[in-house]
């Protein structure tokens, strides 16, 4: 039996420096915190690496990341465009 995904889904490594919103099986958003800045990066996983780490994202996370919430994705978005 194959789990239903409702994307997006919301994760943030233990570290609290990266943001990630998956917005589908094959896509996500990172937000990463580089000193005072937020370097936003848009990924569509084409290459193993990848596929693997979104995988790990979505299903066996809790060793180095915690879901959170739509609006803590949210405010650290909008602290990135600013």
């Amino acid at each position: 039996m194959t789990d239903v995904i409702n994307y997006p889904v919301y994760r943030k490594y233990h570290n609290g420096l990266s943001w990630f919103k998956i917005t589908g099986p094959r896509a996500f958003v990172e937000i990463r915190k580089m000193g005072s800045r937020y370097l936003v990066s848009h990924h569509e996983t084409k290459i193993l690496p990848e596929r693997v780490m979104l995988n790990d994202l979505l299903h066996d996370y809790s060793a180095f990341a915690v879901e959170i919430e739509q609006s803590e994705y949210n405010a650290v978005e909008i602290l990135a465009e600013t």
